[in-house]
């Protein structure tokens, strides 16, 4: 039996196909998980995978969520780590310099709430990629900022930005301690503990149930994926995936995921 550890947005959906999952991919994940298991490692919160999962009608038994800041069997919580108090009223302060310049999501383990989105008079560049409902989105900034200092099982901030504007951001966070940023999917910024990663679930599963390094596969396409397309020998970038992704993987594919069946059965 092979595990196949994969990302979601960018991996299995793709630009091309308005990133929806498309028929040939979910019935070659339906076929996969026949004999093998197929596990979702993704940025998104528990309840979007569930989603997801029942959508597709895919067999999830394990799902790594919030970039690796947590993990679930079923629904319940197998780990969770979050970003450390100590330098959460950096992070609040930041946010407020920030807050109507880009898009702003707050995740802990079990919940995420879109508290702002862009506001701009007229588009501060004669190009962008942010998905248009990051400029309406309802403004929530006021009635959930302060839980940055009070939920203690915050873990993710994600910011929804023009790519042009992603050095002032970091530069917001740059004097942080034990955290970092990743640049997720094209127009996503996200905040996490330093030791956040996908890998970490993958880890956990190996010494589970004590798995062959060569019956575990994994495949991504962000910053966010590195560590588990590094260290993962059978790992597999999509040729559209960031430099640090690209530069991970051990084999580029490109359009379908079958193409992964074509190396490992």
């Amino acid at each position: 039996m092979k595990w196949w550890i994969s990302d979601f947005d960018g991996t299995l959906t793709l630009k091309e196909n308005n990133y929806e999952l498309i028929e040939r991919d979910i019935n070659f994940v339906k076929q996969w998980t026949k004999e093998n298991k197929f596990i979702i490692a993704t940025g998104r919160d528990i309840d979007h995978v569930n989603e997801l999962v029942q959508q597709h009608g895919f067999d999830v038994e394990y799902k790594i969520t919030n970039n690796g800041a947590a993990m679930f069997k079923g629904q319940k919580t197998l780990y969770e780590l979050s970003i450390p108090m100590t330098q959460r009223q950096k992070i609040y302060d930041a946010l407020k310099k920030l807050h109507n310049f880009c898009g702003i999501k707050l995740s802990d383990t079990l919940n995420a709430i879109e508290i702002s989105g862009i506001k701009e008079e007229k588009p501060r560049y004669e190009a962008t990629i942010v998905i248009p409902l990051w400029f309406e989105k309802e403004d929530k900034f006021d009635e959930y900022i302060e839980t940055v200092l009070t939920n203690e099982k915050l873990n993710n901030v994600a910011l929804y930005a023009h790519t042009q504007d992603f050095d002032y951001i970091r530069s917001l966070f740059k004097d942080l301690k034990d955290v970092k940023i990743l640049h997720t999917s094209p127009f996503v910024l996200e905040l996490m503990h330093q030791d956040v990663s996908k890998y970490t679930g993958i880890k956990y599963l190996q010494e589970k149930y004590n798995i062959d390094p060569k019956d575990i596969i994994s495949s991504g396409d962000g910053d966010n994926d590195f560590e588990m397309l590094e260290n993962v020998q059978n790992s597999f970038v999509m040729a559209s995936g960031t430099k640090l992704a690209l530069k991970a993987g051990k084999t580029i594919i490109r359009n379908t995921k079958r193409e992964i069946g074509k190396y490992i059965n």
